[in-house]
């Protein structure tokens, strides 16, 4: 099954960019850190098993981590634990840990998939740059169609140009059909056609 790429890589920048939130609630001391990271954890694992991404696991096991931190048990291998300190500060500490550890998954993940959205806008652009030198991009985008149906008859379009098909045909070896024509629509939308 291949995944929806953009909407993968939306749902993984709105778990991202929580990092900052966290890290200063981290920072401030704010009681609410724990819960939080908790709940941005549960977030992460419901995204990644939506997208059935096996990284699930790992993000369940960073949590199973955190959990066992709040009972005060730590893997020594991983953990380094000072000598003074309260219990809170060594949790809390480690909850930070764990969130960087986590955090890099996702970063990973979307990197990886960043990767493939990047490789197919390549291939969109000279698709377009093509069919515009052909001239027939505009007859369908200045169409009375609505959007939807504009990027449709565009990539039917490309799909039926001989000059044009494998272009297709590489642009969904990265991603799906969806993605090809939100792409599409963002590419067209940049450049003001």
């Amino acid at each position: 099954m291949q995944i929806i790429v953009t909407s993968f890589l939306d749902e993984l920048y709105g778990l991202l960019r929580q990092g900052p939130h966290l890290i200063t609630l981290y920072e401030q001391k704010d009681m609410s850190f724990i819960s939080s990271l908790t709940t941005w954890l549960e977030e992460s694992e419901s995204v990644l098993e939506k997208y059935h991404r096996p990284q699930v696991s790992e993000i369940a096991g960073i949590r199973g981590q955190l959990l066992s931190a709040s009972n005060g048990v730590y893997e020594r291998k991983v953990f380094l634990l000072p000598s003074s300190g309260g219990s809170r500060k060594i949790y809390h500490a480690t909850a930070a840990i764990l969130f960087n550890n986590a955090q890099n998954v996702l970063n990973n993940l979307f990197s990886t998939f960043s990767g493939y959205r990047a490789d197919a806008e390549k291939y969109i652009k000279q698709i377009i740059l093509i069919s515009l030198q052909k001239g027939s991009v505009y007859p369908i985008w200045q169409s009375s169609l609505g959007i939807s149906d504009k990027l449709n008859a565009l990539w039917l379009s490309f799909v039926a140009d001989k000059d044009i098909v494998q272009g297709t045909r590489q642009i969904l070896s990265s991603v799906n059909h969806a993605d090809a024509l939100r792409i599409m629509d963002e590419v067209i939308t940049e450049w003001k056609l």
